[in-house]
């Protein structure tokens, strides 16, 4: 992969502009090629019918986008972006009681809707003297060179060349097909769903609110197992509130169903806060959710000329919020590797990128599916210790701040283990 003249890339959210922006540095003309017809601002575009639902930017989603457009975070405060300090502005019911808030808290991140944290990126990107987009344009296949690798892409009838192609068009790609035409295996797909489903609508924050809290998220625990809830603030002076539940049991849509819903919760004050709120547009659901994976990484035969990132490779449940942070890391590692490995190789880094986060959501789905079988030994006793690491870290300020280094994807899991931090989870707290 020496510098080329051209590169493509399918698709314009979020994974395929950071995409984009880490190409432009070693292609002479990259192009963007975006089924939607793209706003003049932030707004809402039908390939990403998610966006109307909470998101979130973890802290190490914040640090790739600012690693690769250098400013972007101050970009988005100036866009209406509000910072959240974890945890002392959250009141947060985890599934084994209250958090404390800590002061000071051990992090700040950005809350914003997905729709302002893609138009900044692509503001960005397309700032970039050789970044193009080509929208309203659909992609039919690939264009195969005589070697078997891809020569580009196929727009319209026609062949636009390239010298690497990147699939980053989401959940709705059609790489396995594509790849099929051309004489390669089918890739094995890997899909744990335990049917979730969202509902979700905007609120005005009312102008004398005056609670120190600014984020509420009550968790699905003890006497309500399937349903959740959140509320935060974004841009434009508005509470974003997304109820969600699991195994089917969907928050409605209507008004009166969506109200109960909320009040079904572990505890009231989600419920309470919005019940007299003004709202902000309609209620929309949300059911596209499920975990699912195309390992790529493993078939025999790889074209070269060709890579899968984001949502087309990898899928993870939104309710985990790692959708964006995991766009904008795979791209960081992209500038890492781009240039120097082969299509084949840096397909596998791409899939060994996703999988911490493909292992929290599966985990945490599959403990709402079951399979029946006995639990092994081993199992058992690593869930009954991340219980206890739970409990240690809503009322342990050091230990939340280890916790949330992993969950915002600023730490490796493994050092939820560490010799010193299993010694502090024996010991228990220091108070009650």
């Amino acid at each position: 992969m020496a510098r080329g003249r051209r590169a493509v890339v399918i698709g314009g959210g979020i994974s395929g502009l950071t995409t984009a922006v880490v190409l432009a540095g070693h292609y002479e003309r990259v192009t963007v090629v975006e089924r939607d017809r793209l706003p003049d601002g932030p707004g809402f575009r039908g390939g990403v019918p998610q966006s109307r639902h909470l998101h979130a930017l973890m802290g190490g989603g914040q640090r790739a986008l600012d690693g690769l457009l250098p400013g972007f975070t101050e970009e988005l405060y100036e866009a209406g972006a509000v910072p959240l300090r974890t945890t002392y502005d959250h009141l947060w019911l985890s599934p084994v009681g209250w958090c404390s808030r800590f002061d000071p808290p051990s992090h700040v991140v950005l809350s914003a809707t997905r729709e302002l944290v893609e138009w900044v990126v692509r503001r960005r990107a397309l700032r970039l003297p050789n970044v193009d987009i080509r929208e309203d344009t659909q992609v039919q296949g690939l264009v195969q060179g005589p070697g078997g690798e891809v020569a580009g892409v196929r727009i319209d009838g026609e062949a636009f060349s390239a010298d690497l192609a990147v699939d980053a068009s989401g959940r709705r790609s059609r790489t396995p097909q594509w790849l099929m035409a051309l004489g390669y295996d089918e890739p094995e797909r890997t899909r744990v769903d335990s049917r979730p489903g969202y509902a979700s609508r905007f609120y005005a924050m009312p102008a004398d609110f005056a609670d120190e809290w600014r984020v509420i998220s009550i968790q699905p625990g003890p006497g309500q197992p399937l349903r959740g809830g959140a509320l935060v603030p974004v841009e434009g002076g508005r509470w974003l509130v997304s109820l969600y539940g699991y195994l089917d049991d969907h928050p409605p849509t209507d008004e009166e169903g969506f109200l109960a819903f909320a009040a079904s919760l572990r505890h009231p004050v989600l419920h309470d806060t919005i019940e007299n709120a003004r709202p902000v547009g309609p209620i929309h659901g949300f059911r596209h959710m499920a975990n699912e994976r195309h390992h790529y990484e493993a078939l025999p035969r790889w074209p070269e000329g060709f890579l899968v990132v984001g949502d087309a490779a990898c899928a993870v449940n939104p309710v985990y919020a790692q959708g964006m942070s995991m766009a904008a890391m795979t791209a960081r590692r992209l500038a890492d590797v781009v240039g120097d490995e082969d299509c084949a190789t840096i397909q596998k880094e791409i899939a060994a990128g996703n999988e911490r986060a493909w292992q929290v959501a599966t985990g945490a789905d599959l403990a709402y599916l079951g399979n029946g079988d006995e639990v092994d030994e081993e199992a058992r006793r690593t869930g009954e210790y991340m219980q206890r690491l739970l409990e240690l870290a809503m009322v342990d300020a050091e230990v939340n701040k280890t916790f949330f280094d992993v969950m915002m994807m600023l730490a490796e899991p493994d050092v939820l283990s560490s010799p010193e931090l299993v010694a502090r989870v024996a010991q228990g707290p220091a108070r009650p």
